[in-house]
């Protein structure tokens, strides 16, 4: 079968789409035939070797959806045919945050599918059914694919960990890049008004397109008063941190007493402050949030059916253009302003930023 193999760290020039020798089902695993594959930052930074869990050589691909075409003789609940979408951690299944449904807290995990083990860069790849969820008949595969890794953070964060409702406000950082144009819609859908925050004038029209009620360009951050200028003098209910430390500065101070911050992202590392007195007098909440686990993998699929949320896709590329959506993402001047996937059958996706 054809994939995109990774033998060395580097530029886009060492991904080299290859043939290799078709996986086989293990007795507890399945065959994905693959349609689409995700890329975002994240393959990039694999690409580089800045995470060392990542072993050579390694099919990369995290975010990937497609239809069972063999099954493991000890599998139960899938069949040849099923259309699935995955989600990336392997969770052992057995330890406290697994039996208390926290996953993505496992510390006895299997690795990261594309990681550990091989992912969706492929014309087919083996996968745990732990890890695999039923794509309803009414949604794309291609839409599938962006569920758990694009849809998933921002569904998260809004709706379990910030408890979103209609008519409440939330400031959106990073609101241009993939999970904030995917977290925009997820607001509006609930009823909820969200303030995109941005450091481009450029995108104001498409955010606003996007789902935002309000945009406010802040090149440095600092956007807190102009939040509760917007909400008379309050302050934002809910704030999801896309981008973490150069814009946490403006977040609190958009965020209204009893507000609820989750936090996704985090482009720089560095530290930030935050003054305790205010967290205490305010009764703020501050949540952080990872990709979707495999049932609440479950939960975003049935949302984007039920509100009708669809990713804004404009390319589609094949296996063998596997450096362009790699060269792109590199390009851009804001790390998640573009997700791509990726089929091996001719096709693959991006977001638009």
């Amino acid at each position: 079968m054809k994939a995109v193999l990774l033998k060395e760290f580097g530029g886009p020039e060492v991904l080299a789409c290859t043939e290799v020798a078709k996986p086989k089902a293990k007795p507890n695993e399945v065959i994905v035939e693959v349609a689409f594959c995700g890329v975002c930052h994240l393959d990039l930074i694999l690409r580089q070797g800045i995470r060392s869990r990542l072993t050579l050589p390694r099919v990369l691909g995290h975010e990937l959806a497609g239809k069972i075409v063999e099954v493991g003789e000890a599998v139960r609940g899938f069949a040849i045919g099923d259309r699935v979408a995955s989600s990336n951690f392997q969770a052992c299944g057995k330890c406290h945050y697994c039996l208390i449904g926290r996953t993505s807290l496992c510390r006895q995990s299997g690795g990261d599918i594309g990681q550990t083990r091989d992912g969706g860069y492929a014309e087919f790849v083996e996968l745990p059914p732990e890890n695999l969820v039923h794509v309803p008949k009414e949604l794309p595969l291609e839409h599938a694919a962006l569920a758990a890794g694009v849809y998933g953070p921002p569904y998260k964060a809004l709706l379990r960990s910030c408890r979103l409702k209609a008519g409440e406000s939330v400031i959106v950082t990073g609101a241009s890049g993939g999970l904030g144009i995917a977290a925009l819609p997820i607001a509006e859908k609930v009823g909820a008004r969200a303030i995109a925050i941005t450091s481009s004038a450029l995108k104001v029209d498409s955010l606003k397109s996007a789902g935002a009620a309000d945009v406010i360009v802040s090149e440095d951050g600092n956007f807190g008063q102009q939040v509760r200028d917007l909400t008379d003098g309050r302050g934002a209910d809910v704030a999801i941190e896309l981008v973490g430390s150069p814009t946490f500065g403006g977040t609190p101070r958009g965020l209204a007493p009893g507000g609820r911050c989750a936090v996704v992202g985090e482009l720089h590392g560095k530290p930030i402050e935050i003054n305790l007195g205010l967290l205490v007098l305010k009764e703020w909440e501050f949540h952080g949030v990872q990709s979707a686990s495999t049932p609440e993998l479950a939960e975003v699929l049935a949302f984007m059916v039920h509100t009708g949320v669809e990713p804004q896709i404009d390319k589609v590329l094949g296996l063998e253009h596997r450096r362009s959506p790699s060269r792109h993402l590199k390009s851009t001047d804001n790390w998640s302003s573009s997700f791509a996937t990726l089929t091996a059958h001719g096709h693959s996706a991006r977001l638009s930023p």
